[in-house]
């Protein structure tokens, strides 16, 4: 594919110089970062107001790095400047787009449409593995040596592409130079949000999930400055001058909404980026992307009809609003795969906690775990039915399903009789829990669509997903008061 990446340190454009005072000022809050991030936890939980008082001290130290590393900055491209270098470049490594062209879509930014009518399973993108950034092109780097060392970078194959793909972005002789700058330069990740935006995800299950990512990503940061700042060996690596938090955070965005897995030989699938076969925006439908084995090459087929000039989407696969939000970016209000997340457990310190423990896992159900809500005339998932309906069971209840193996998986269902008793329980106890989770909400379903005119794009995908989130649990009550009502 052109210019091969080898394993020694390629030139690259040279960024700021930082003062050593300079240097010493952002060493020092890496090192409160670190000490925050990795703190060993107390033997009691961190409660929600701790964790998000933890956020923001976190947060002001890495807002306070960004202050002190704002002189050095990565090579910035317009994306519309550099699409025609990119296309070539395509042609170059037999990457062939059949019926497709790069378009500018607005808010969702660049995507691909149509320049003749589609049929359905007609194959139109087809990648060679060779023109991919995996997992392999990685350890072929010249970060290749810290790769196959460093722990992290060994269990967490997501953050050693990120890592690939910020090394081989500053460095100017890379191979994969007009696909690195046709990328995106910022993400709508809950990487970017302010404490403010932040904030408005109060009542969503979705803001202890972002909170856990941003201090993943600070501890990451931390965690890999230091390294590349002591090391000797990193010394020649254009990566370790460009290594900024805003650096970091840009390259495991891009990883985060643009990975993909294909297979290597030995049966073990690797992460990649797949130039082109990226450019798709998502739409619910059925999975069209493929791996041939014989041409190494992965391969897109339109997973419907489709007429020319209409947007050419791939479907990302079954996914949660809250998924989509927290790893992609973005919120599919049309989303026929949505869920809420609940998360119950069986207290250790109840009387039957093993008897309730062993019958859970004769469904394969964990006894503290997260259970789904999903839209619908049936918004109760056969595992949160199945969990409650043994959870609120008594002794007797409990030895009856026990001693009936043959029938336990009917608990999983609806029409199941459980009797007048743990129905009744069952029943009531979805019902207080969704009204909690409701009231836990700042804001109305109306309030959140009233504002949508006047807020940001970061702010309006927010809001889209509270009203998601609260029309499953606004269905999901009136559906338990029914039940309750009988």
């Amino acid at each position: 594919m052109g210019k091969k990446s080898n394993s020694k340190a390629k030139k690259s454009a040279a960024p700021a110089k930082v003062l050593p005072q300079d240097r010493a000022d952002i060493s020092a809050v890496v090192d409160e970062v670190f000490k925050i991030c990795t703190k060993v936890p107390g033997a009691t939980p961190a409660s929600a107001s701790q964790e998000w008082a933890e956020y923001l001290d976190i947060y002001r130290l890495i807002d306070k790095i960004c202050t002190l590393e704002k002189d050095i900055k990565l090579p910035k491209y317009t994306r519309k400047d550099q699409l025609q270098s990119f296309l070539s470049w395509l042609k170059e490594n037999n990457i062939i787009m059949t019926g497709l062209e790069i378009y500018d879509t607005g808010d969702a930014g660049f995507g691909l449409r149509a320049t003749e009518d589609i049929t359905q399973g007609q194959k139109v993108i087809s990648v060679p593995l060779s023109a991919m950034l995996t997992e392999e092109t990685a350890r072929k780097s010249y970060l290749g040596s810290f790769i196959s060392r460093d722990p992290i970078l060994q269990h967490m194959s997501n953050i050693a592409l990120a890592l690939h793909v910020l090394g081989e972005y500053v460095n100017q002789q890379s191979a994969w130079q007009p696909y690195l700058r046709f990328l995106p330069s910022t993400y709508s990740t809950t990487l970017y949000f302010t404490p403010e935006q932040m904030g408005m995800l109060k009542g969503s299950i979705a803001l202890e999930e972002a909170v856990k990512q941003f201090r993943n990503i600070a501890r990451q940061y931390a965690y890999f400055y230091r390294i590349l700042q002591s090391s000797p060996e990193a010394r020649s690596w254009p990566i370790r001058d460009y290594f900024t938090f805003e650096a970091y955070r840009w390259a495991v965005s891009t990883i985060m909404t643009r990975q993909n897995r294909i297979p290597v030989k030995g049966g073990k699938n690797q992460m990649a980026l797949i130039p082109a076969w990226d450019m798709a925006n998502h739409k619910e439908g059925m999975y069209s992307t493929d791996f041939d084995d014989e041409k190494m090459q992965s391969i897109c087929f339109a997973q419907c009809n489709i007429r020319a000039g209409e947007e050419f989407t791939i479907y990302y696969g079954q996914r949660s609003n809250s998924d989509l939000f927290l790893h992609n970016g973005f919120v599919a209000t049309d989303n026929s795969n949505d869920s809420l997340a609940i998360k119950l457990g069986v207290s250790k310190n109840d009387p039957l906690h093993d008897e309730k423990v062993a019958l859970l896992s004769s469904l394969d159900l964990p006894s503290s775990g997260t259970f789904m809500l999903i839209p619908g005339a049936h918004p109760v998932s056969s595992g949160l039915l199945a969990f409650t309906r043994i959870f609120c069971m008594d002794k007797n209840s409990l030895e009856k399903w026990r001693g009936d193996g043959s029938k336990v998986k009917d608990l999983l269902h609806e029409d199941c009789d459980v009797g007048t008793y743990v129905q009744d329980k069952t029943w009531a106890f979805l019902h207080t829990r969704v009204a909690l989770l409701s009231q836990a909400y700042p804001t109305t379903v109306e309030e959140d669509r009233a504002a949508l005119p006047t807020l940001s794009n970061y702010e309006q995908m927010i809001k889209k997903l509270l009203i998601c989130e609260k029309t499953i649990l606004s269905d999901a009550e009136a559906y338990l008061s029914s039940r309750i009502a009988k």
